[in-house]
């Protein structure tokens, strides 16, 4: 996507900013170009004082009206040149408390916004405001806008439908523009809404991106320690060089300014609905066409954090078929992000801790995933042995799944469940696909798993808890494993490689739990086999059978525990069912890898287990 359409959705919600704050008449402390021309007469509650030619620069924005009326108010000439005055002795907020009508309104307003050596324009028509009364509007209406970039360089265009807002405040806004806060200071609300309609962009090489609505609501600021105004400026600025890379104090400067920024922006929630993007493809970075579209996108705060969802959405393209129905990032919060914006403006940062500033999410969740991917073409074809190589068509689907994550640590969650229902996929006849070739072999010709793990890991103990790894497949049956990993402590999650890899030489095996439940894989195992040796079913369970009673003790040192081992495995084999084993170290500290490497034997390692087996 190229810049212009990525900058659409921010410069939508700024045309409603632009919208308002000329209505009111708010230079942001610069002054108007063109003088005021003010309406004769004495002051009324139904006088109607009108401006010619008016000039607003604010920050790196500039806003031209060539006509604008105040309808219905009581100011006096003098008054609306006292209010309008850049170089009046009253803060902006005050005067602006003085500001009444019942409509302000603006025929044609332009703004005006460089860019890269390039200037973006965008000329909105028919903007009323109603119900001002001390500097708070009540509505304001914008008829719609249309979009161009002026200057040398590609074209790009787009144009709004109808633009609207609701309680907004004046003073507010001139106070977080043009006065310094802190961290401490009360946040301000600015909005109790904003909409959006009928956003369509095109960019330079075809690219056409189209908003049906948006709609904000309960936007709040916080004055932050530099002006909103100053701040804007300096990171348009920065941004406007391009590739051009900053020095390193500059660098730092804009980070501290960013995170100061973000950190002072409040929203009460955002639904986008009817987005589709349509990339013709072409010579370039995009040589083929893509064909997207998400039916709608929510923002809602939650305590501290933040719910993102994402509805219907679709991708099509040469390369393959995407389609989600639903999608929820729940416990989402910017704040390790903007700790580390601050660390940037302090001093560089390490490289190696940089997955400490990552935004935290608690959970993400998915609902109805299809992806369909084509037979890759033999002259695109990777090279011989790429692990990652399809062999034809490859096409899969997920019902629900979810990732639960709590507990960071330097950035990575040391407490997760994962839950997969229905992930499907066919098993074509005669793929030569890893695994799908091995399940047509044994007469399967769909694919449907579902499965959990749930693992914590405990600082204090210095231990990893398995509690639950279970894996179930539709006509196969279902595995589970529990298990407890001892030596894990916080080195481990060191940002420096070299410092967690030598950690984990130190872990040890404290428990293992596993549990077989036959559901029809094992039986269509031993089918085959037995139809390749010319044998009864019956007859190759019972020699396995035999083979596991003898042979597990024989391996295993032929212990009592071996022992009844054998028998349960050689039960499970003969007549299928549940098989259940259970391993504990009896050194509570656990078997190492040194234990396990330097062993002369398997049934050396088992005899320092306590193991139980059975089988049903």
């Amino acid at each position: 996507m190229t810049r212009s359409l990525t900058t659409g959705v921010a410069r939508a919600a700024l045309g409603v900013l632009a919208c308002a704050t000329l209505a009111a008449g708010l230079p942001a402390a610069v002054p108007l170009l063109a003088g005021p021309a003010l309406a004769q007469g004495s002051p009324a509650q139904d006088a109607t004082v009108a401006l010619d030619e008016v000039v607003i620069p604010l920050g790196p924005v500039t806003l031209k009206a060539p006509k604008l009326e105040l309808r219905g108010t009581g100011l006096s000439r003098d008054e609306v040149r006292a209010i309008l005055d850049p170089a009046g002795p009253a803060p902006w907020r005050t005067r602006l408390d003085r500001l009444s009508a019942r409509e302000i309104v603006i025929p044609v307003l332009r703004v005006e916004q460089p860019a890269g050596g390039r200037v973006q324009v965008a000329v909105y028509h028919d903007v009323v405001a109603r119900d001002v009364s001390a500097g708070r509007i009540g509505t304001l209406e914008a008829g719609g806008a249309t979009l161009t970039v002026e200057g040398p360089g590609p074209d790009a265009a787009g144009a709004y439908g109808r633009l609207s807002a609701r309680e907004i405040d004046l003073p507010g806004l001139a106070r977080l523009f043009t006065e310094a806060g802190g961290p401490d200071a009360a946040p301000i609300r600015l909005y109790g809404g904003i909409t959006a309609e009928d956003i369509a962009l095109t960019g330079p090489d075809g690219t056409a991106f189209r908003i049906a609505r948006i709609d904000a609501r309960d936007l709040t600021g916080r004055p932050t320690t530099i002006p909103w105004g100053e701040t804007a400026r300096a990171l348009s600025e920065a941004g406007a060089k391009g590739d051009a890379k900053p020095a390193a104090p500059e660098r730092a400067r804009m980070a501290g300014l960013a995170a100061d920024l973000l950190d002072g922006i409040g929203l009460g929630g955002l639904e986008i609905s009817g987005i589709t993007l349509a990339a013709p493809g072409g010579p370039g970075a995009r040589p083929m066409p893509v064909q997207a579209s998400l039916a709608r996108l929510t923002y809602a705060p939650e305590t501290g954090t933040g719910l993102v969802k994402a509805e219907g959405l679709a991708v099509d393209a040469p390369a393959g078929r995407v389609a989600l129905k639903g999608l929820s990032l729940s416990g989402l919060s910017l704040k390790p992000m903007l700790e580390g914006l601050r660390r940037a403006a302090a001093g560089p940062l390490d490289p190696a801790e940089m997955r400490r500033y990552a935004p935290s999410l608690g959970m993400i969740a998915l609902q109805d995933l299809d992806v369909d991917l084509p037979a890759q073409a033999a002259k695109d074809s990777p090279p011989a042995g790429d692990p990652m190589a399809a062999s034809g068509p490859v096409r899969f689907a997920v019902r629900k799944a979810n990732l639960a994550m709590s507990e960071p640590r330097d950035g990575v969650p040391t407490a997760s469940r994962l839950a997969v229902d229905g992930f499907t996929c066919a098993v074509p006849p005669g793929t030569t696909a890893p695994v799908l070739s091995d399940l047509a072999g044994l007469g399967y010709t769909a694919l449907d798993l579902s499965g959990q793990a749930d693992i914590r890991w405990d600082e204090a103990a210095r231990e990893v808890t398995v509690r639950d790894v279970t894996l179930t497949g539709k006509d196969m049956g279902t595995a589970r494993i529990t298990g407890t990993i001892g030596g894990i402590g916080k080195e481990v999650f060191d940002p420096e490689p070299m410092v967690s890899s030598l950690a984990l030489l130190g872990a040890t095996a404290k428990s293992l739990g596993l549990t077989l439940e036959n559901g029809g894989l094992f039986q269509r195992f031993v089918d085959q086999q037995a139809k390749a040796q010319s044998l009864k079913p019956e007859e190759l369970q019972r020699e396995y059978g035999t083979a596991a009673m003898l042979g597990i003790p024989a391996v295993l040192g032929g212990s009592p525990s071996a022992k009844a081992l054998g028998q349960a495995v050689s039960r499970f084999v003969v007549k299928p069912g549940r098989l259940s084993v259970s391993a504990a170290a009896k050194d509570p500290a656990g078997l190492g890898l040194m234990d396990f490497s330097t062993a002369p034997s398997p049934g050396k390692i088992f005899d320092r287990l306590t193991v139980d087996a059975t089988a049903e």
